[in-house]
């Protein structure tokens, strides 16, 4: 009988059963997180209307679009419509608007 192999990240498998247990209610949360940090971020721009700014304000409204997405997914797709895939092009460029926003000269 061959033994079981042990490998370091095995001790995580339970942190990820129940994440995947937990994963409706994550999104529904991060969502609404998203959302509120957009608005705050909606009435920062309007108040001081700056580039770093209105890209800092694209990110976040890049996030949460994903994040709804990512909710719309639980209710539309058998499947992940919203694959890994896409979900990295989103994070590429929300990445890309902080990454602007940080170097950005005024």
């Amino acid at each position: 009988m061959p033994e079981s192999i042990v490998h370091p990240w095995d001790a995580l498998r339970e942190v990820s059963d129940v994440a995947a247990q937990n994963d409706a209610f994550t999104r529904f949360l991060v969502l609404l997180l998203s959302a509120a940090i957009l608005f705050i971020a909606v009435k920062a721009y309007q108040k001081n209307k700056s580039e770093r700014l209105k890209f800092v304000t694209l990110a976040f409204a890049l996030f949460a679009v994903k994040w709804g997405l990512k909710v719309l997914d639980l209710f539309v797709s058998p499947g992940n419509f919203f694959n890994d895939a896409s979900e990295n092009v989103f994070e590429l460029l929300i990445l890309g608007s902080l990454f602007t926003a940080l170097f950005r000269k005024e």
